[in-house]
This record gives structure tokens, sequence and C-alpha cells, in this order.
């Protein structure tokens, strides 16, 4: 197993733990910009070796980047190392935010990820079971367009700047959790996973697809897709590849415990 580096968050401490506390897109954390796309510091740089399940996103958002940073800022300030902020960063940060963080945990409960990690509840992975999940996106960094959340366009799997970063870090990620299972959290997101094992940077028996992302844009699919389901299908929502990856992982991860519903 690798040592972290933590040359990145040494470099912006100064920042974080300014008189200023930093802001969404803050000027003084940009890392690199190509054209529209600009990419910020964030701490979200801790790999969790002993994870036995990855949670993927895109990207951090607003939030993630704001509450990931103010906590490395309380961490650092209060003399802890630079290990520990970032660490206390990602536990914090990841998937932070309603209805993000509920919307996903929701879904891990529905399709047993708690009965197959022994849990109560999946929220447990964020709190007493950190030492259980990797919380990661494939952008590890935040990534905004025009100033705007970053969705998907432009291709990251195309456009120089960002196929760097997800080589350089995300697949990184996948070479360094070898025991671990990749969850995909969306479309947009398993487009790019697919894409990964095409060019064998990922294997397909490590990738768990079908879950939508948590965004607050698809709560009302999420509470369909867990819930009784006698209303009509929502707008926009398919639940054909939710109902074949939740099949699918309760076949691999729960027949053998009969606990499959």
């Amino acid at each position: 197993m690798r040592t972290m580096k933590t040359d990145l968050i040494e470099r912006y401490a100064p920042i974080l733990c300014g008189s200023t506390p930093a802001v969404v897109r803050d000027p003084r954390l940009l890392m690199d910009a190509s054209g529209d796309v600009k990419i910020y510091y964030a701490p979200f740089e801790y790999i969790n070796p002993s994870a036995r399940v990855v949670l993927v996103g895109i990207t951090p958002g607003p939030t993630q980047m704001v509450n990931a940073n103010n906590e490395a800022r309380r961490a650092l300030q209060a003399g802890k190392s630079s290990l520990d902020a970032v660490q206390a960063a990602k536990s914090v940060g990841a998937f932070s935010g309603e209805p993000l963080r509920s919307n996903l945990i929701n879904q891990l409960n529905h399709w047993g990820f708690h009965k197959w990690l022994d849990l109560s509840d999946a929220a447990d992975l964020f709190s007493t079971s950190r030492h259980l999940v990797q919380t990661t996106s494939l952008l590890r960094y935040p990534v905004f367009v025009k100033d705007k959340d970053y969705r998907g366009t432009p291709d990251m799997t195309k456009h120089p700047l960002l196929r760097k970063y997800l080589l350089e870090n995300f697949v990184a990620e996948v070479e360094e959790l070898t025991d671990a299972v990749f969850v995909g959290l969306g479309p947009q997101v398993q487009k790019v996973l697919d894409r990964l094992i095409h060019e064998r940077a990922l294997k397909h028996d490590r990738v768990i697809g079908g879950m939508l992302h948590p965004s607050g844009n698809c709560t009302y699919r999420i509470n369909y897709l867990i819930g009784d389901r006698t209303a009509p299908v929502p707008h926009a929502t398919n639940p054909v590849p939710y109902d074949q990856g939740r099949r699918a992982f309760q076949e691999r991860f729960l027949k053998s415990r009969n606990e499959t519903t």
C-alpha cells in the first residue's frame, strides 16, 4: 500500500487556514484550467486502505467542496497533521449535504449493502463504519464549467485535462483498492466506468451499476424506486437499470445468506 502524499494540502494549507475561509470556486484554490473548465483544490485525496466498497460520484460539488475545506481548516488550526486533516475532510465532506446523503443511504439500504457488510443501517458507513467505505469521484477535485457544476459535459474521457485527472487520480485508486467493489452513482458515472472497463483500466466484475445519482434532482425518482411503486412511474424514470443492478448485487452478495428480496 502506497503512502499517501500530503504535498497538496500542505501547499494550500496557508489558504485554508487564512483569515478568510475559502469559498466555492475560490480563485486562491484554482489548480488547473482549460478554456471554460476549471479545477479547484479541496482535500479529497485520502484513500481508505481497508475499504470494501467504493462509492463513485462525478466530481465534488459546491457543498462538498466547502464542507471539506472547512473541516480541513478546523483540523489544521487544531494542530492536526496534514494526513489527519485530509482524512477528516474526506469523512465530513464526501457526499455531504441533504438530501444527497439521505438519497444515497436510502438506496444502499434498499439494495441490502448494510446486510452484506453486517451493519444495522448503511448510514453507519458515514459514522461508526467509515473503515468499510471509500467515497470518491471520477474527478477527485471539484470541477466547474463556466462557473457551473460539472455534470458530464465535456466528456471527461476525451477532454485532455479532465482525462488526465481521471487517469492520474481515479484509476490510481482502482489500482490501489484491489479488494473493493466500485458502485457507480448515476448513468453519467456508469458511462465512464464502462469506458474504463473497455480500456482495461477496470475489471467488469469489480463494478456494481444501476444506482441513481443521489442529487436532490433525483429525490422523487429514488423515493419511487425504493417505495411500493403503486403510483405511476415518474417522469424521466427508467426502473429497469436500477432493478437489474439491485437484483445482480443481491444474487452475488446476499444469495448465500438467503437474504435476497
